[in-house]
């Protein structure tokens, strides 16, 4: 009897141990033991850098950037939730590592003494380390040359660790962040700013743009994958096989999406005087790199004016047009009108669809604008959710008649991510001296689009009556 007891319950034990793993909806295989640990884990806490754009960021408590991707490719692999453990800086997400306060690292490099709290996965990222300094400097080949000037690199980061092991005649500064770094070097408080290929790029192009440039490029690489906390060595080892099940595929897409600058290799001048001797090649030299940095100029002033999401007009291109119009009516008494166009609940879009769903809604949102005003007609992003239309030498009528056209074609257009969606249209001319202001033109305009909000959106206000027409 007592044998039968210990067998059936042998049994019972087998198939309920059976169905708690087997509800773990893994995508990779795990071994038993793997399925049993999530299954008691639950979900895994994950620590990352709070300001380390385009890689990542917490954005109003959201984890966005490179990195948030591949954790929602590894979460559906796991088949369990990763959750962000939110920090303010990433020397908080070390300390926050160290007491157990978060499982993972989304994205580390291995170093001798994170090793001692920590396991490192194979990397998933390999990015080039670069120099970045102002642009009158030249570019580099030999980094012995900079033995005696202050490079900056961001604090609690690993390859400052492995570069003051590896040049201890080098000259490292601790700062807070990229964007200080990158400050420091533009205000001659530093030489020059240590960082990776894609960073400094993406820094570049929103806030340094024709002030500072890369002058080299170091033959170390940052190696970056999952650092696991090394008390549930389980947990290195599934997150491993999740690495190794994501797709090259699925790494290049989600790196030609947020790598929005490229390095161009430039000639190396060490290498050149050592090998060019007639004045005929050093001439050429000169006249292929003056080539070079025009193409580079034409390339920078693009992107100074370029919505990177839209590729239309930002805020900086528009008030520039705005003044030549303002200018050209002062001078010749030339008239033209603008128009505010925003996309009506563009808010309620991003909660239930996500942020990507709304920048897809705002990139055919540009398109359809762009493709139906006229030639004459100037578009850019003035904001957000929030269009602007300026119209040379057209009156508010005839610019009425233009929005209605858009409106509707709006209206009737379906969005890939979204389905439908509608916008409002507000209106204001410059047709005569009440207006004291360009900044009250515009102002004008902003009235009428609230009084179209408030009116019900999806339509068209003239401010001169601010009623729907």
């Amino acid at each position: 009897m007592n044998n039968l007891v210990v067998s059936l319950l042998i049994i019972f034990f087998t198939v309920y141990s059976s169905n708690v793993i087997s509800s773990i909806n893994s995508e990779i295989e795990l071994t038993d033991d793997e399925l049993s640990y999530l299954k008691e884990k639950k979900q895994v806490k994950v620590c990352v850098d709070p300001d380390w754009m385009p890689f990542e960021k917490i954005d109003k408590g959201e984890h966005i950037g490179m990195t948030a991707e591949y954790i929602a490719i590894l979460e559906q692999k796991i088949g369990i939730p990763i959750v962000l453990q939110p920090t303010t800086s990433w020397v908080e997400s070390i300390e926050f590592a160290k007491a157990r306060k978060c499982d993972i690292y989304s994205l580390a490099m291995e170093t001798e003494e994170r090793k001692n709290y920590m396991n490192f996965t194979k990397p998933y990222l390999s990015i080039p380390l670069v120099v970045a300094a102002k642009t009158d400097q030249y570019f580099i080949a030999d980094f012995s040359t900079l033995k005696n000037k202050k490079l900056g690199v961001v604090r609690g980061y690993a390859f400052g660790e492995i570069l003051r092991e590896k040049h201890p005649e080098m000259t490292f500064v601790d700062v807070d962040s990229l964007h200080q770094g990158l400050e420091m070097v533009n205000h001659g408080e530093l030489y020059g700013f240590i960082g990776t290929l894609v960073t400094i790029g993406y820094e570049f192009q929103r806030n340094f743009v024709g002030e500072l440039k890369i002058i080299g490029k170091f033959d170390d690489k940052w190696e970056l994958g999952i650092a696991t906390r090394n008390d549930e060595p389980l947990l290195y080892s599934i997150f491993e096989k999740s690495i190794e099940d994501i797709s090259e595929k699925q790494k290049q897409n989600i790196l030609n999406q947020w790598l929005a600058i490229r390095y161009e290799k430039v000639v190396d001048y060490g290498r050149l005087w050592k090998w060019v001797v007639a004045l005929a090649v050093i001439l050429s030299f000169l006249l292929y790199r003056n080539f070079l940095l025009k193409k580079y100029n034409s390339k920078l002033e693009i992107i100074s004016v370029t919505d990177k999401l839209t590729q239309i007009y930002n805020r900086v291109k528009l008030d520039e047009i705005l003044e030549q119009q303002e200018a050209l009516y002062k001078r010749y008494k030339q008239m033209y009108s603008i128009m505010i166009v925003d996309i009506d609940f563009f808010k309620r879009v991003n909660d239930e669809y996500g942020h990507q769903a709304g920048d897809q809604v705002l990139i055919e949102f540009s398109m359809i604008l762009r493709e139906h005003i006229r030639k004459t007609d100037i578009l850019g992003r003035w904001g957000g959710e929030e269009f602007i239309i300026i119209s040379p030498k057209t009156n508010l009528n005839d610019a009425f008649v233009l929005a209605e056209k858009l409106r509707i074609l709006i209206q009737n257009y379906s969005f890939s991510s979204v389905g439908s969606v509608t916008a409002s249209f507000g209106l204001s001319e410059r047709n005569n001296d009440k207006y004291s202001t360009l900044d009250e033109m515009v102002s004008h305009a902003d009235q009428a689009l609230y009084t179209a909000k408030k009116e019900g959106r999806n339509r068209v206000v003239k401010y001169n009556a601010c009623k729907e027409v």
